[in-house]
């Protein structure tokens, strides 16, 4: 297989194993009214499935990053598929709430490593010209992600039970695993590799810095509130309205994946533009992040179902357009052999969101049972993240790197 080829399959690979992530992190929200009801949940703790999943999931940015750099990451994304694969499928035989918590929590851990792996292979595959649409295809990953879920979940519970629904899902990771295991492998040498690594010692040191880097920090607390929307609505959006306007859980997945199909076009396209286009990457972020506030309320008070297959399809462009610039911007501000630790850095900081929101959403439901107010929750992030987004200094950021960066950081 010629390196255009291997190119290709890595890719492929990578985007898969980020898909099938995503799968087994979303295949609660599709099921929630019923699996709630069989398992005699609060919305607290319904929500609360969702937050089990992104402990484990935060728990596992650093270290995964660490790994990833270290052993490299085509060992990293083999045991996580394996993870996420086992513990997905143990969601289909639970009878107790603390059970089911503690499987969403080993899910996540599983797949706390997956991004980092995942963004150091496509720059180890991928030159600089050309890596934003590298990045724009992985990332539509997450979105398809969204699409997939929401077709196949409510079809499956609805035929068999909610518990096969997380059979089904569980196996995609476990074949992943299979074709990770003959069609994954790493450009740089293993040799190579060892020389890279760093001492624990110095893994940790280099965090240090990065809490220092300006710019890492402030993009991570704009991602913070940006995938506080996301996700939260990702989570919440089928029960509204199912719970909220009574539209079947079936209609609801299929107007919830054309959430993520509107994405999933979205991305490659704006991976193209940034590639191409000399826009400052904050004033680009800015105006995703702002409009993104406004188009959830839209989408929280439309009552009409024709009218929420609309609402859907722009909102799910406003829910995920920001994250392919995001980042390539992380990947961008650091040194190749830091690309993993950065990006797990970050993105410690930006699941901390998705975390935390699941949770309070329900806690806002359960003191008002109000779904204005629960999505106004979730609306508040993006406003705010787009005025954070605001405090980056462009300029700053190519003084924070060696020479050999600053060119490349340039937006």
């Amino acid at each position: 297989m010629n390196e255009r080829r291997w190119q290709m399959g890595v890719l492929l690979i990578v985007w898969m194993a980020f898909l099938f992530s995503f799968v087994d992190r979303l295949s609660w929200p599709p099921i929630m009214p019923l699996a709630s009801q069989d398992l005699g949940l609060s919305k607290a703790e319904a929500g609360s499935y969702m937050t089990a999943f992104y402990i484990g999931y935060v728990i596992t940015q650093l270290p995964g990053g660490l790994l990833t750099d270290r052993f490299g990451y085509r060992k990293v994304l083999l045991g996580s598929f394996f993870i996420m694969g086992l513990f997905t499928v143990s969601m289909g035989m639970i009878n107790s709430y603390h059970t089911g918590f503690a499987l969403r929590v080993l899910a996540g851990l599983g797949s706390g490593a997956v991004f980092s792996a995942c963004v150091r292979a496509i720059f180890d595959w991928f030159p600089a010209k050309g890596r934003g649409t590298a990045m724009g295809f992985f990332m539509t990953a997450s979105s398809l992600g969204v699409s997939v879920v929401n077709m196949f979940v409510p079809t499956v519970a609805g035929s068999y039970s909610w518990k096969t629904a997380f059979f089904v899902a569980g196996a995609l990771p476990l074949l992943g695993l299979v074709l990770g295991y003959f069609f994954l492998r790493e450009k740089t040498s293993a040799a190579e590799q060892r020389a890279q690594g760093e001492s624990s010692a110095s893994f940790w040191k280099d965090v240090g810095q990065l809490f220092k880097n300006r710019n890492l920090m402030v993009t991570g607390f704009s991602g913070f509130c940006a995938m506080w929307a996301t996700w939260g609505t990702a989570t919440w959006a089928n029960t509204y309205m199912n719970k909220g306007l009574g539209i079947s859980l079936v209609e609801a997945g299929v107007i919830m994946s054309i959430y993520g199909v509107t994405a999933l076009l979205c991305k490659p396209i704006i991976g193209i533009l940034s590639d191409v286009l000399k826009v400052k990457r904050k004033t680009l972020l800015f105006i995703v992040l702002f409009l993104f506030g406004p188009v959830l309320m839209w989408f929280a008070m439309t009552t009409n179902a024709s009218m929420l297959y609309i609402a859907a399809a722009i909102l799910g462009i406003a829910a995920f357009v920001y994250s392919p610039i995001m980042n390539n911007y992380i990947g961008e501000l650091v040194p190749r052999r830091l690309v993993g630790t950065a990006t797990g850095f970050v993105n410690t900081i930006w699941q901390l969101g998705s975390l935390i929101s699941p949770l309070a959403v329900g806690a806002v439901l359960d003191a008002t049972n109000s779904y204005f107010f629960a999505f106004l929750t979730l609306a508040i992030g993006p406003l705010l993240g787009a005025f954070i987004i605001l405090l980056v200094k462009e300029e700053a950021a190519v003084d924070e790197l060696g020479p050999g960066q600053a060119k490349q950081a340039g937006a």
